[in-house]
């Protein structure tokens, strides 16, 4: 669809902030995961042959707006590829001041490991996304795979991509630079570990409240919230929090859990 004209945003103060410490920049609490954008088809972005409905997804990105979200997350990987681009295309309605953007460093296929081939993902994310800076940036999913550490090192540190990647936040071109976790815990223990390097300004944990003392339940190969946002705190980290809902699961749970809940 062609894109329309913004809506005018509905003044609101019911929306709750957080404040970056880094830059004082107010963040809403709530952001808005580009992972499911709808596609023609009534679909969640994932079928190659349905393109994705970009009038609609102008209407969710000027609700929200309006409604005082201000943080849009997505990545080179979500809705088959297409979704930095159609974020690209709503967002790009609105002043650039009003807005943040978090996308990802997604190389996780190995012909894409390459210092050239990460660059050039990373290229394209400003291209699609109708900007000059990413103001959230992140390395996506560290820890995942059969050898989360190995397939760290290959994807950041071997290619120079996270120096890479640090060299662009000092030109301002990433105003905030972390990482997501998944898997394996030595890894996120590496990289807090690196923090007076490395200077995280952001770290994306799931937390929910199963994932809280009850992970491995969920995923043997993932680790309590709990731990993951202690460690955080201990070196003032800010949190940013995934599958507060895990997916979803946890906003329709049976009716049994619901009594005991209640």
């Amino acid at each position: 669809g062609n894109a329309t004209t913004a809506a005018t945003p509905i003044p609101t103060d019911k929306m709750t902030c957080r404040t970056n410490p880094k830059s004082g920049e107010r963040v809403s609490l709530l952001g808005y995961g580009c992972m499911r954008w709808p596609d023609v088809n009534g679909g969640v972005g994932r079928d190659a042959d349905a393109e994705l409905d970009q009038e609609t997804i102008n209407k969710l990105v000027d609700y929200a707006i309006a409604h005082g979200v201000n943080y849009f997350d997505t990545s080179p990987a979500y809705c088959m590829g297409r979704s930095e681009h159609a974020t690209g295309v709503a967002l790009s309605r609105y002043p650039r001041d009003k807005y943040f953007i978090a996308t990802k460093l997604s190389n996780f296929a190995p012909e894409t490991w390459s210092r050239e081939a990460s660059i050039a993902m990373y290229r394209n994310s400003l291209k699609e996304l109708r900007t000059d800076y990413i103001d959230y940036m992140l390395l996506h999913a560290v820890g995942m795979g059969e050898d989360g550490m190995g397939e760290y090192r290959k994807r950041y540190i071997d290619n120079g991509i996270l120096d890479f990647l640090m060299a662009e936040r000092e030109a301002g071109r990433i105003r905030n630079l972390g990482f997501s976790y998944h898997g394996d815990v030595k890894v996120f223990d590496l990289l807090l570990s690196q923090h007076d390097k490395y200077k995280w300004d952001f770290v994306q944990i799931q937390l929910n409240y199963l994932d809280w003392r009850h992970a491995k339940e969920v995923n043997e190969r993932n680790t309590n919230a709990e731990y993951l946002y202690g460690e955080l705190a201990k070196r003032n980290i800010p949190a940013v929090i995934m599958e507060p809902l895990l997916g979803g699961r946890l906003s329709k749970v049976h009716d049994h859990v619901v009594a005991r809940l209640k």
